[in-house]
């Protein structure tokens, strides 16, 4: 029986919104060749070439951006510009609920987190994606706003008072400072369905995330694996610790 791996990025595979460190990079790149490997991520296609490089993404065998509200797999062909090309294979639309804008803003006003950089609320492919410290945040007020979340745990809070106000949809913790938004269902958890449900009667398939326990947005996919005898989940909480798994037998 064959393997497949499924990864994560942010947490997983780098550092929280950076690139992935070179030596980790390397190693990467040489664990993946001759395996059959998938990036399922909360983050833009776009953001994942940026953060792993556009030479480990054309390792991959495919890449679910959006928490898998799309799918892009590779062509045979190269562009004018020397690049390989990519085919989008699905992308899920997702148009919100009303007053869902005016909801998150209110949340901003009410925090009592003091840095504010703007851009708090992200429109990507199917989903949405919403921070208090807002996108503009320089790592190290990252830092700060996920070490505060540490202690007050506003996002969990935030989660819980959303999805019980708008309940066709889905709102989970991603990455170390945001909130992923989603039609109901349109987590990563579909991935499988839509394209892993025959290949996971038949191989085994391993995922690696960070945010595995609810209501992270890593949670869905991986109860969905573990619930089946083919399938496996890893919870990590740095890059280094998938540098370590790799080295286990289930990764070899």
């Amino acid at each position: 029986m064959s393997s497949i791996y499924l990864f994560d990025v942010d947490g997983t595979l780098t550092p929280a919104k950076a690139k992935i460190v070179p030596s980790f990079k390397r190693a990467f790149q040489k664990w993946m060749k001759g395996k059959e490997v998938y990036i399922v991520s909360g983050g833009s296609f776009i953001r994942i070439v940026d953060q792993l490089g556009l030479e480990t993404v054309e390792m991959t065998a495919g890449i679910f951006p959006c928490m898998g509200n799309m799918f892009y797999q590779m062509r045979d062909q190269i562009n004018e510009n020397g690049y390989s090309e990519w085919d989008i294979m699905y992308e899920n639309e997702f148009v919100g609920a009303k007053n869902l804008i005016r909801s998150l803003s209110s949340y901003v006003t009410k925090s009592d987190f003091p840095i504010k950089t703007g851009t708090h609320v992200e429109k990507r492919p199917g989903m949405m994606n919403f921070s208090i410290v807002g996108v503009d945040a320089t790592p190290e007020q990252r830092q700060k706003f996920k070490e505060w979340d540490g202690d007050f745990g506003e996002r969990k809070r935030i989660v819980e008072k959303l999805n019980k106000k708008y309940p066709e949809i889905d709102f989970v913790i991603g990455g170390a400072v945001s909130i992923d938004i989603f039609n109901k269902g349109n987590d990563k958890s579909q991935v499988i369905p839509r394209y892993f449900a025959e290949a996971l009667e038949h191989n085994q398939i391993h995922f690696v995330g960070d945010r595995i326990p609810a209501p992270g947005n890593d949670h869905t996919l991986a109860l969905a694996l573990r619930q089946h005898p083919n399938g496996a989940a890893y919870e990590v909480e740095t890059w280094e610790d998938t540098a370590e798994l790799l080295k286990t037998e289930a990764f070899a």
